[in-house]
């Protein structure tokens, strides 16, 4: 046999091991890869596997499908590992304290071991669809939605997805942004059952949206269609609106995106133009710095934020048009802050709109103090049905309702340092007085006696 044929040989093995993620001379046997689900909780990922050398280096990578800044990829490294011949370790991603995922969320992982002689392997990518399995779901597509239903017949179904097919339309024509992929909406038959199957969902919500997932969760009972069509409406544009806005550096101003998904709804509601009329007659209306953050947790004033909210895009769209908006929309896709958002695409700031919306719906000017003032401080975000979900890491959860770092807007984490304050200086305050007491006691002693005026000694 010639040279050539022999290197040839020689080069298969190596080849193949090279394709099988190892490294020459590889001794490390992966004996269990699996992940196991607990929706809507945990993913508990499970590796088990030996050498004849000591495996010294395990490291988990995971991400999903959900859209991100920089590496999607997650790495992680289980505390229960020890350096061994064989290994058995666990690695859990905890969604209550990560964020919470919604159904249909595809996640794809795979291990990497390394051991003591300089053996790698890095094992096949895997994936699981993140869902509840315990409930039957019944399934009916469009053009760009995937509907999951548990409850009502096939009339139902078809309904949503004319009314979602409907909304998309009508949103492309209000604003000039169309979807960009297709939308999962899971259909619950109750706001409870609804709030079940996700995490941090409020008590009162009805609909739920995650932008960067393409996902959607809607409660709607197979007697409510009215209600369906306009949950529906409203969350996909949540979920387009975000998509196509989606950004790295900044985000896009809470009104700007509620106003949106509530005139994308096409609604007629009485209730709302009663409270920004009442507002406008007894001047109160809210400042739009203060509704470009998190909605204030008092219910009036967090339905005043939506009934304000609205009215700032139809004035938008009414005196400026569908254009103008569609430009603003990219602006804050190219990660431009709000004031230099509105600047570049109308030619004034967050001020500038507040006095020319003012104008358009008759109310008074804003004194000049609180147009000056400071930023609007973060509250909690309360949602109403229906409404935005949960920012996953972020938008934002984010946006998008997420959970409060221990001490972040806690009353009494703010609280306690206050009060600590207080009794620093009530102490201090008293033993100054104590002090000076005391220093005039002495000078007291120490000054002669004098004749009361008038006598001589």
């Amino acid at each position: 046999m010639r040279m050539g044929s022999l290197a040839r040989v020689a080069i298969w093995p190596v080849l193949a091991l090279t394709l099988l993620g190892m490294r020459p001379g590889a001794s490390i046997t992966v004996l269990r890869d699996e992940a196991v689900a607990r929706y809507p909780e945990t993913i508990e990922f499970h590796l088990s596997a030996a050498s004849s050398a000591e495996i010294d280096w395990v490291e988990l990578s995971f991400e999903t499908d959900a859209l991100t800044c920089g590496e999607a990829a997650t790495r992680a490294y289980p505390e229960d590992f020890v350096a061994s011949n064989e290994v058995e370790v666990e690695w859990t991603w905890n969604l209550r304290q990560a964020g919470s995922l919604p159904p249909g969320t595809a996640i794809t992982w795979h291990w990497t071991l390394r051991d003591t002689v300089g053996a790698e392997v890095v094992t096949p990518e895997q994936s699981l669809t993140f869902t509840n399995t315990n409930i039957g779901w019944h399934q009916a597509a469009s053009g760009a939605l995937d509907l999951y239903w548990t409850e009502g017949d096939q009339v139902f179904a078809d309904t949503l997805l004319a009314a979602g097919e409907a909304a998309l339309q009508g949103l492309g024509e209000m604003t000039g942004v169309e979807l960009s992929q297709r939308v999962q909406a899971y259909v619950f038959p109750s706001s409870e059952q609804m709030q079940a199957n996700t995490l941090f969902a409020p008590d009162w919500s009805g609909g739920l949206a995650f932008p960067n997932h393409s996902t959607i969760l809607l409660a709607v009972e197979p007697g409510s269609l009215s209600w369906g069509r306009q949950v529906m409406a409203h969350e996909l544009a949540h979920v387009v609106i975000g998509a196509y806005t989606f950004s790295c550096f900044d985000r896009m101003p809470t009104w700007l995106d509620e106003g949106l998904a509530l005139v994308a709804e096409g609604r007629d509601e009485p209730f709302a133009g009663f409270l920004l009329e009442t507002a406008i007659n007894e001047d109160s209306l809210l400042s739009v710095r203060s509704l470009a953050l998190s909605f204030s947790a008092d219910p009036d004033l967090a339905l005043l934020a939506y009934s304000q909210s609205e009215s700032l895009v139809q004035f938008l769209l009414e005196a400026y048009g569908q254009d103008r908006m569609l430009q603003l929309l990219d602006e804050f896709r190219s990660g431009a802050s709000e004031d230099r958002a509105l600047d570049e695409v109308y030619g004034f700031d967050r001020d500038g709109l507040e006095a020319e919306w003012r104008s358009y719906i008759g109310a008074q000017p804003m004194e000049n103090d609180e147009v000056a003032g400071a930023e609007p401080t973060r509250t909690p975000y309360p949602t109403f049905a229906p409404i935005t979900g949960p920012l996953s890491a972020a938008t934002t959860t984010p946006a998008s309702i997420p959970s409060p770092s221990p001490g972040e807007n806690d009353p009494r984490g703010a609280t306690a340092p206050r009060s600590f304050l207080a009794v620093l200086a009530l102490a201090g305050g008293c033993g100054l007085a104590v002090a000076l007491a005391l220093v005039i006691v002495v000078i007291a002693r120490r000054t002669p006696s004098r004749p009361p005026s008038g006598r001589r000694s």
